[in-house]
């Protein structure tokens, strides 16, 4: 009697790897390939044994080339440090000045924007028709993310693991980019109604990216640790616990040793957004709807 085939079900497209999985594959591949360099390949214990003599002459070469080389290199660096200096902190003090110029084009975006709101509201609160309207704009305002709300919450702080003094983290024990779009995904799937990372109100037109080492949201560079903060239900904290993106932290977390905490909050205040407001879309119309473009 045969037996019969177990159907089996078509496999369907492979999700791409994460970027931790990348990195981890990439650390991998090097640790392997510098690892090969120092095997000795077949037949070594057969090869004949050179003098005495010649290994060490060989020997001394290498070691004088190597202090020449590192003698230049010394000297080069001695002769151009106060160069690099001084080229560094004229940087610095640039890019200091910049973020200090953004930051006051920021407040001021956000003051002009108040007062506007301020008189809007007033003059449309005269006539009930005005007064309909003003509340629609808020709750329109509210859901984009273009007005400073508060209430119940909960936050989700992610920070690098702990390194010890003289050394370095690697980028797989570094906070990513795609470890806090899990965070502020995981609070929207939980029922979040509104979302900020360190202070940056996420919108619709809203970025979660990274640039070398740091990670932008709006565009703006963020410095560990990231706190990202919701406005929801009461029990926000225990329904982001029950989802599929804290659970993939929490082994990330486990793995690397990242920081990966979670707190219920009485009380949220988030601030409004200060991205761009859209300026080439135009609303569709009803007769509009269901059209193609």
């Amino acid at each position: 009697m045969t037996a019969t085939p177990t159907p089996t079900r078509p496999a369907g497209p492979t999700p791409p790897p994460s970027a931790r999985e990348r990195l981890n594959l990439i650390e991998q591949i090097t640790a392997a390939a510098v690892a090969s360099d120092y095997t000795g390949g077949p037949g070594d214990e057969d090869a004949p044994v050179r003098p005495r003599r010649q290994r060490v002459l060989v020997a001394a070469a290498a070691l004088a080339l190597a202090g020449f080389v590192l003698a230049l290199g010394v000297s080069a660096r001695v002769l151009n440090a106060p160069v690099v200096n001084t080229q560094r902190q004229a940087l610095v003090e640039r890019i200091a000045a910049v973020e200090e110029r953004h930051d006051t084009l920021i407040a001021d975006i956000t003051a002009a924007r108040q007062e506007l709101a301020a008189a809007t509201e007033d003059s449309l609160r005269l006539t009930a028709e005005g007064r309909a309207l003003t509340d629609r704009i808020e709750d329109l305002e509210v859901a984009t993310g273009y007005r400073a709300v508060k209430g119940p919450g909960a936050v989700v702080e992610l920070s690098d693991a702990p390194v010890e003094e003289g050394t370095q983290n690697s980028e797989l024990e570094q906070v990513l980019d795609s470890d806090v779009q899990l965070a502020v995904n995981g609070l929207w799937a939980a029922g979040a109604e509104a979302v900020a990372v360190n202070g940056q109100r996420l919108t619709a037109q809203s970025a979660i990216r990274s640039a070398a080492s740091a990670i932008l949201v709006n565009y703006r560079p963020l410095k560990p640790p990231y706190r990202v903060e919701a406005i929801g239900p009461e029990d926000l904290a225990q329904r982001f616990a029950a989802t599929a993106d804290a659970a993939e932290l929490q082994g990330v977390s486990e793995q690397f040793g990242i920081g990966f905490a979670t707190e219920r909050l009485d009380q949220v205040q988030l601030p409004a957004a200060t991205t761009p407001l859209p300026d080439v879309a135009d609303v569709v119309g009803p007769d509009e709807e269901g059209e193609d473009q």
